[in-house]
């Protein structure tokens, strides 16, 4: 510290600066300050040009101005110190506290500018003077109102001023943590107190006049006035800041960093520094604290969490290149940023046992890892000396306008401006020798982080931790097209703080940071990045655990851009990704994009058999069923989506899996009930009816069918326990979920009959009693289980049933009114409900099992599936040709339409609520110009149908 006033005649002007240029500033002030001054005009008249601020701030404030020419800079410093904690004491209202701390903040700040201008300070004391007038600002305004609230009759009268309220205190982390507060500095305060320890009336809440009393605080700081502001006030490094009050008591903050900190947590509170209120408190309280900021083992996966922030901040946009006009000195590359994360790196590995490197200051930190031999002493030099001149040129940028800046003015006149005020007369050799240290710092960094993958987005840099997202983050969201950017970084950065279930571990947050810049370049790849996000966000957010789905990600390149693309078309296969992670496996096997249509026959019997001839339990046999075909089915589906499987191909594919599925279970429910109730006394085939029977199931659809047996007596009661362990083994849930919905109502009698029919009944009833709308489904009947002899008596029994003669007109009427009471019962949910719409696909079925129904007894032979039905129907006569071939060619659209939305929506679908990406699929796969023209398609089709039903089912 010198006693040479902070001004004296011998100071020359700045270098490239011309005279005269604020005589307009100089004629305003009072005559006495103007011949204080008179002998350093020409130094203040090349600073005032060059910081227009600078000079606003003399106007305000001259007799300031003046003071700097008779004391020296520490003396100047020590009374605006005293003056702000002075009006802490002695205000005597809000109004009277906020002017006088901006009165003397404006003080602070114009003899800050001149001591470094002229060369009085060097960096550390430049930031160590603003740090300590924002510390006695903090306190004076805790003071202050904290005596306004006494008064008020809210609080106890103050006893001790530098502890004003007993249990309550404040920290200062970040730069004025550290005592390296910049000239415009914000500063991030922690407000906190210990319940022990609190002295309040016993009518106040804590937890409810803390706050406002906090609220009250920044509002005295940070408010613009007449008189300026004192500090904008950031209170976002509390724990999880968008949840919790801004004052919380050290239980709830202790228990938050234990159970949910994360590792740019630890970072921060390393610059933790007592600010105001309880001192002896905030002590206590930061050794509680360092078990968590200080682990003594060598925490690598932190180091991972850390490096992957580090790698983020690496950036391939604007910011990510060296040029100093508009480079960012703080965040930019070979920025101020990379320092610090050079040394805190290290720090958080060897603080745990160390010591000697728990210090907050950034020099003071590279310099204890040069005495512990982590760092070498020419990097400790070179870093050292570069983070002095990048803070000097950052305060330089914010003196010309007061601006939270760190970044070189783009105009070559601002920036010479800058240069000017850093002691260079030329521009060029000062942008050559920014460029040259910028290139300096990078590269001890990259040395630092040689070996790290990159994990910025094609678009730019992607920060997903710390409390808001950078501006560079956001400007890589708008350039990837997300119109929501704030909320897509909200919700990621959710993420990266542990806050859903899949996020809790270290690990997944690590491997969160390595895929997360992939993921949003593969959303911004599907044209409608938003919905993209939302879906992959319902995705991630429900699933139980993100270890295992993320390390995948993270492993496999080609997956990720595979799951987005069917979370984007498919939210009904999204959910199910959600509940069943592990499915991401399956993505991976080599015959998962392989074509149905290429698949060996009994390609998927042959593999559920042989791994549930392997389970030595019932209950596992059931989930190995449960689990084979859960992923068989979502590899169909994939397929639909993907628009390599047609409806009639996906149709055949989903089929075969019930088929193998009902057999195999058939098999274990056959083997647990001979165990539980003795010898099967007899035979029995499973009867598939339905989309089963024709071989067109979809993604949901449920199993229709029926259990026939031929034995005694005595055996309907085996028989009986038989079909429901059968029907207990295909849907009851199990710890792999559920298999297929099971429904036997087309059993005789329906519910009202036994679970399990005999072979003979079966036979007479279909003879005999059966309902018309029997025999029609019984058209679609065939035997997908079971005893060989049983299945050729049961075919011959389907045939005598469907092949005796029934009255024409009788037949065409019950088909009429049955397909009437169905369109009253079970009326179509929408336009796109197209199995139940009038002229959807039960129209085509009705015309198609009536008519084989009439042609039966004349020798004509059933087919249980409809496509092929309509072409004999054709064939034989019974249908017009060209009315064949539409109605084929409806059913094809109908069935594709069916597949497709069923595998990606679920019933019930909506356009509104569909992706755009699968509305164009929809519309593709239909051949169809744009949605519009798909329903205006679908419309003519629906009425022609309605109108060939009518006139196929009429009375002659």
């Amino acid at each position: 510290m010198s006693d040479l006033a902070l001004l004296t005649p011998d100071l020359p002007a700045l270098p490239g600066s011309m005279a005269g240029q604020c005589e307009h500033l100089f004629a305003g002030l009072p005559q006495d300050v103007q011949t204080a001054i008179a002998a350093v005009r020409p130094f203040l008249d090349s600073v005032f040009a060059a910081a227009p601020y600078l000079g606003r701030l003399a106007q305000r404030r001259p007799e300031g101005l003046a003071l700097c020419v008779r004391d020296s800079a520490d003396e100047r410093l020590e009374a605006v110190i005293a003056a702000a904690r002075a009006i802490g004491a002695e205000a005597a209202d809000i109004a009277s506290l906020d002017a006088g701390l901006r009165q003397a903040k404006a003080d602070m700040h114009l003899l800050v500018a001149l001591a470094d201008l002229a060369g009085r300070w060097d960096v550390a004391q430049v930031t160590g003077a603003v740090t300590a007038f924002a510390g006695a600002a903090v306190q004076a305004a805790l003071l202050a109102h904290v005596r306004f609230a006494a008064e008020a009759g809210r609080l106890l009268p103050v006893t001790d001023a530098a502890n004003p309220l007993p249990g309550l205190f404040v920290f200062a982390l970040g730069k004025m943590g550290t005592g390296e507060l910049n000239y415009s500095s914000d500063i991030d305060l922690v407000a906190l107190f210990d319940p022990e320890r609190l002295a309040m009336p016993a009518e106040e809440e804590p937890r409810k006049r803390l706050p406002r009393l906090m609220q009250a605080i920044v509002r005295s700081l940070q408010e613009v006035t007449a008189d300026g502001y004192v500090f904008r006030t950031d209170l976002r490094l509390r724990p999880d800041p968008g949840a919790t009050p801004l004052v919380l008591s050290t239980d709830a903050a202790l228990n938050y960093y234990e159970s949910f900190g994360q590792t740019w947590e630890r970072a921060a509170w390393i610059k933790a520094r007592y600010c105001a209120g309880n001192a002896e408190a905030a002590q206590d309280y930061l050794g509680q604290m360092q078990p968590f900021i200080w682990r003594r083992a060598l925490d690598f996966a932190a180091i991972e969490d850390i490096r992957g922030l580090a790698r983020q901040i690496q950036t391939v946009g604007r910011r990510g290149e060296i040029h100093p006009a508009g480079h960012d000195l703080k965040l930019g590359r070979g920025g101020i940023r990379e320092i610090e994360f050079f040394a805190q790196v290290p720090q958080l590995v060897f603080g745990g046992r160390d010591p000697s490197v728990r210090v907050s200051s950034t020099l003071k930190a590279l310099a204890a890892l040069e005495a512990r031999g982590v760092v070498d002493a020419a990097t400790l030099q070179s870093l050292s000396e570069d983070y002095c001149s990048l803070r000097a040129w950052e305060h330089r940028i914010q003196m010309r306008q007061d601006e939270a800046s760190q970044t070189l003015p783009l105009r070559n006149e601002d920036r010479r401006a800058v240069a000017a005020m850093a002691g260079y007369g030329d521009l060029a050799e000062f942008d050559a020798a920014v460029e040259a240290l910028l290139r300096r710092v990078h590269g001890h960094f990259s040395d630092q982080f040689e070996d790290d993958a990159s994990l910025s987005s094609e678009a730019g840099t992607l920060v997903l931790t710390g409390v808001e997202p950078t501006p560079d983050t956001l400007r890589t969201l708008d350039r990837l097209g997300f119109q929501q950017a704030p909320q897509v970084w909200k919700r990621l950065n959710g993420w990266a703080g542990g806050k859903v279930r899949a996020a809790r571990s270290p690990r997944a947050r690590t491997l969160l940071a390595q895929i997360a810049p992939r993921l949003v370049d593969i959303m911004a790849a599907t044209g409608e990045p938003d919905a993209a996000f939302i879906r992959f966000a319902a995705f991630f957010e429900n699933l139980p655990m993100g270890v295992q789905p993320l390390s995948l990600l993270v492993n496999e390149p080609g997956l990720a851009a595979d799951l987005i693309s069917i979370l984007t078309l498919a939210p009904r296969m999204a959910a199910d990704l959600a509940r069943r992670p592990n499915m991401l496996d399956v993505m991976l096997d080599n015959r998962f994009s392989v074509p149905l249509a290429q698949d060996p026959p009994d390609d998927f019997r042959n593999r559920i058999g042989s791994e549930i001839a392997a389970c030595e339990t019932y209950e596992a046999a059931l989930n190995a069923a449960r689990r084979l075909v859960r992923e068989e089915r979502f590899r169909i589906g994939t397929q639909i989506v993907r628009g390599t499987a047609d409806a009639q191909t996906a149709g055949a594919a989903y089929s075969s899996v019930a088929d193998a599925a009902v057999e195999f279970m058939a098999r274990a429910a056959e083997r647990e009930t001979v165990r539980r109730s003795g010898e099967m006394p007899g035979r029995y085939v499973v009867l598939g009816m339905g989309k089963l029977g024709g071989r067109e199931l979809a993604a949901d659809s449920d199993l229709d069918i029926m259990i026939i047996y031929d034995g005694g007596e005595l055996a309907q009661t085996w028989f009986s326990r038989f079909a429901q362990r059968l029907i207990s083994a295909l849907s009851a849930p199990t710890e792999e979920g559920d298999l297929y919905e099971v429904d036997m109502q087309l059993r005789p009698s329906g519910k009202a009959g036994p679970v399990a029919v005999r072979l003979a009944r079966f036979g007479q009833y279909y003879l005999e009693e059966a309902w018309t709308w029997e025999l029609m489904a019984l058209t679609r009947a065939r035997v997908v289980a079971g005893n060989a002899e049983v299945e050729a008596e049961v075919a011959r029994a389907i045939e005598m049933a469907l092949t005796r003669v029934r009255p024409r007109d009788a037949l065409l009427a019950d088909a009429r009114e049955m397909r009437e009471r169905l369109e009253a019962a079970r009326p179509a949910q929408g336009e796109w409900d197209i199995k139940s719409r009038v002229g959807g696909l039960q129209d085509i079925e009705f015309i198609v099992q009536t008519l084989q129904l009439l042609a039966a007894p004349d020798g004509y032979m059933v087919r249980n599936s409809t496509n092929p039905a309509l072409v004999a129907l054709a064939q034989a006569g019974l249908i017009a040709g060209r009315d064949a071939a539409f109605l084929n060619e409806c059913l094809h659209l109908y069935l594709g339409i069916a597949q497709l939305l069923r595998a990606a929506h679920g019933t019930g679908f909506d356009p509104a609520g569909a992706s755009a990406g699968f509305t164009r699929s929809l519309v593709a796969m239909a051949g169809a110009p744009d949605l519009d023209g798909l329903r205006a398609d679908l419309d003519a089709r629906c009425n022609r149908v309605r109108t060939l039903f009518a006139r196929y089912l009429e009375k002659n």
